[in-house]
């Protein structure tokens, strides 16, 4: 590899999010009943067909947090289907190493609020976390702030 490539290759790499090294855990991990810790409904989401509603479902593995939300609505039974299930990748990483606590979700006008007290592995401080989604199934912004 050429001086010049291997620059521009390490250029793209550190301008990249910093997300840990590994893999995003995928939903199906925590398909079980054993592998979730906590599920809440929160909020609605407007539907053409039935009642929407957010489901945010957390699972622990190893001492860390996984953390999805879920865009629900309601079939002609009345039963509750996934619409779309979207990980949080920022958090979802098998090294990110990261532990949530104080997890609580609210809704707005907008969408649906979850924060929470986030711990990593990697280092000694506490975050709090604002994940944010909107209408749009899939669509969110997740903000960390440091916290002293």
């Amino acid at each position: 590899m050429t001086r010049a490539r291997w620059l521009a290759t390490l250029a793209l790499v550190c301008s990249a999010p910093a997300h840990a090294l590994g893999m995003d855990v995928p939903y199906e991990r925590f398909a079980t009943a054993d592998a979730v810790d906590w599920v809440q409904v929160c909020g609605q989401w407007p539907t053409r067909k039935n009642e929407g509603v957010y489901r945010i479902v957390h699972g622990s593995q190893y001492a860390q947090s996984f953390l999805y939300l879920q865009w629900m609505q309601r079939d002609d039974n009345g039963s509750l289907q996934a619409v779309h299930t979207q990980g949080i990748p920022e958090l979802n990483n098998d090294h990110a190493e990261i532990t949530l606590t104080r997890i609580a979700c609210r809704s707005t006008r907008t969408g649906i609020r979850i924060t929470a007290q986030a711990r990593s592995g990697h280092e000694d401080r506490l975050r709090s976390i604002t994940i944010e989604a909107g209408h749009r199934p899939g669509v969110y912004r997740y903000t960390p702030t440091p916290r002293r």
